[in-house]
């Protein structure tokens, strides 16, 4: 695949943790993930070197090898931190519509409340161009380098077991069920938000916010979800 020995590392052990990191540390780190993203969504992770990267962030090679061991860990870096703060900002979104739904004395329209409440959730962070190129690219490249396809779906698996716990409160406070297994509904929902979101970055710059018309995706949950415990109450 073109990658050079630094970037064929093995990647099965955990990326650093952030969260024990010196501000500075995961600056840095950060600004190395964003350039990771805007190179892979021109290039591809095969046609992006470790130059192009460092360069994109304005950082040395040696800045980058003090934070990652390979190109490879880079992929998951990007993995972990854009998963982890799409499920804190899904969190805080369904905190707020807990507090709301709290504080209502009616009984709200399922499809009106479903569709403000999706709209809310994409555009309290849209995602840009690059970042939606990006993370189809990066499912591609796992699917082609064995080693790294079995951390990243342990990764999935992990990210998963939250957003299926938080879809869950939602639907709790919301009154609904799924029809279906939480599983096959989460990957249902996730494949349809994937398209829509390709759809919407089709020939825009890379820098530009992704909007995402949230109808389609209402459609799909009205039929997905059972609302009729809500009703009946």
């Amino acid at each position: 695949m073109g990658c050079s020995a630094a970037d064929t590392t093995d990647t099965t052990e955990m990326t650093m943790n952030s969260d024990t990191l010196s501000p500075r540390r995961q600056q840095t780190r950060s600004t190395l993930v964003k350039a990771g993203i805007s190179v892979f969504a021109v290039r591809g992770i095969d046609g992006a070197s470790i130059e192009e990267i460092c360069e994109a962030g304005g950082l040395t090679r040696g800045a980058f090898y003090s934070n990652f061991s390979s190109r490879d860990d880079l992929v998951l870096a990007i993995i972990e931190m854009q998963t982890s703060e799409s499920l804190d900002r899904l969190d805080r979104t369904i905190q707020r519509w807990t507090q709301q739904l709290t504080d209502t004395t009616g009984v709200p329209e399922i499809k009106a409340l479903m569709t403000t409440f999706i709209d809310d959730v994409f555009n309290e962070k849209k995602q840009t161009v690059a970042e939606t190129i990006t993370e189809q690219e990066i499912e591609l490249y796992c699917l082609r380098v064995p080693h790294l396809h079995a951390r990243y779906v342990e990764l999935n698996a992990s990210q998963l077991d939250r957003l299926e716990a938080l879809v869950t409160t939602a639907l709790d406070v919301a009154g609904g069920t799924t029809k279906q297994p939480i599983a096959d509904f989460l990957t249902v929902i996730i494949s349809v938000f994937n398209r829509i979101a390709l759809t919407a970055a089709a020939g825009k710059a890379m820098d530009e916010p992704v909007d995402i018309d949230p109808s389609l995706i209402v459609d799909v949950l009205m039929h997905l979800i059972d609302f009729s415990p809500c009703e009946a109450d």
